[in-house]
């Protein structure tokens, strides 16, 4: 019977040398739709919007994030659940979790949102799990949309604590920032703790385009409460864990047990699908057939009934002392491992600029410039670039090049990998 989805792997090398010494081995694990693909409609969602309407967000960006909403209203089907709620340093409940049966009434409502006030995310975010909760179900998709402009006032622990309460509901949020005067740490954070994504819009009319691209991303759903396991064979040592397909995120040393790592993954979104980048070693072997682990997948189709569908996918190579074998290398792999290593070098970069170690973020600032150019990102080479003379001048970095090198170089592996599925 074909699998609702597919689950792939691809080593970075197939063969690896008989050489009385461990070794480093990369598993790209790739999920997509399988059998639920283009014939499964997508799920209803049940969708919290949590929008800044602080002083700063008056003109140009209240104005279009009015129009923004009001076109997500319009695309909501009878089956779908709203809730707004806005904020300022206090929150209000501008529509309670409800199906959309009075579209002109919620807009009316959208167009009496007037800007005022500071920034307070923690108390709107605590608000909007309260609303989107009561519209939960097994059946929908559950999402947050978080739009900010600004600094929020000393309640970033708050903010993670929320989203971790999040994911635990099987709610992600999406938090975007608007303009470049807001915390690009926390709203990255947030979506990570979440199980969600984050995003940076540059100008006010951008808004209705990421409002837009959300709630199709929430039409694609094909799967939720997705699970990865990869259990590995006695000897194999786990190091690290990457989200590498929607966003490069590392998930961290929590997902890494002894002998097995496990990772929640939430929603897939059937035209996007996820990937993990496994970083292990290996223990030194005789010549012959190796079996690295298994990994296994378990998720659920609303849409079908289904719960907790497995697929499986035992992970083997060779041992071999000929070296015509042990040299070939995949080139996918690795292509995707140099975009992990740029995007952590600039992080890294940004982290030692962060704690005053002017001197160490410059020259990272300019290995990761260096980097980037060699990955054909000229753009993003340039803004490395740019920011590490900023600091070898006894500057500081820009909050907008700080924002391009961070949101950027978190895309670098998803374009790749489109890229190679176009070219197919």
């Amino acid at each position: 019977m074909a699998e609702n989805l597919n689950l792939n792997y691809t080593l970075s090398k197939e063969c690896l040398p008989v050489s009385g010494e461990s070794q480093l081995l990369y598993t790209l694990i790739e999920i997509g739709a399988g059998q639920i693909g283009a014939a499964t409609k997508g799920m209803p969602f049940n969708l919290a919007l949590l929008l800044d309407r602080s002083g700063s967000m008056d003109g140009r960006k209240i104005e279009n994030l009015r129009e923004a909403v009001k076109n997500v209203v319009d695309s909501l089907s009878e089956k779908d659940r709203i809730s707004i709620v806005i904020f300022d340093d206090e929150v209000e409940v501008l529509l309670s979790n409800q199906p959309p049966s009075d579209k002109t009434g919620i807009k009316n409502k959208i167009d009496d949102i007037i800007p005022r006030g500071g920034t307070q995310i923690s108390d709107g975010l605590k608000k909007a799990l309260e609303e989107i909760k009561k519209g939960a179900s097994k059946d929908m998709v559950s999402r947050i949309l978080l739009l900010t402009d600004g600094e929020t006032w000393d309640d970033e622990k708050r903010c993670e604590e929320l989203s971790a309460e999040a994911k635990k509901a099987g709610i992600s949020i999406t938090a975007v920032g608007l303009g470049d005067e807001w915390n690009e740490n926390l709203l990255i954070s947030i979506g990570e703790k979440s199980g969600g994504d984050s995003y940076w819009i540059e100008r006010p009319e951008d808004i209705m385009a990421r409002f837009t691209s959300e709630v199709a991303g929430l039409r694609g759903v094909v799967a939720t409460n997705l699970n990865v396991v990869y259990k590995l064979s006695k000897g194999v040592e786990p190091l690290r864990i990457y989200r590498v397909k929607p966003m490069i995120s590392d998930l961290g040393k929590s997902v890494v047990g002894s002998g097995n790592i496990s990772v929640s993954l939430g929603e897939v979104d059937g035209s996007v699908g996820q990937s993990l980048l496994v970083e292990t070693i290996l223990p030194s072997k005789d010549a012959g057939r190796f079996r690295v682990g298994q990994i296994e997948i378990s998720y659920d189709v609303p849409s079908k009934g289904i719960r907790q569908e497995k697929i499986k996918a035992d992970v083997v190579l060779n041992f071999s002392a000929d070296h015509a074998l042990t040299a070939k290398v995949n080139a996918k792999v690795m292509n995707v491992v140099e975009r992990v290593n740029a995007f952590k070098l600039q992080t890294r970069a940004l982290t030692e600029a962060r704690l005053g170690n002017t001197i160490a973020a410059t020259k990272k600032l300019q290995v990761a410039a260096t980097r980037l150019l060699e990955l054909g990102e000229v753009e993003l080479a340039k803004t490395a670039k740019m920011e590490a003379e900023n600091l070898a001048k006894g500057g500081s970095l820009t909050s907008a090049g700080t924002k391009k090198l961070q949101y950027e170089t978190r895309r670098l592996t998803r374009k790749l990998l489109d890229e190679i599925e176009v070219g197919k």
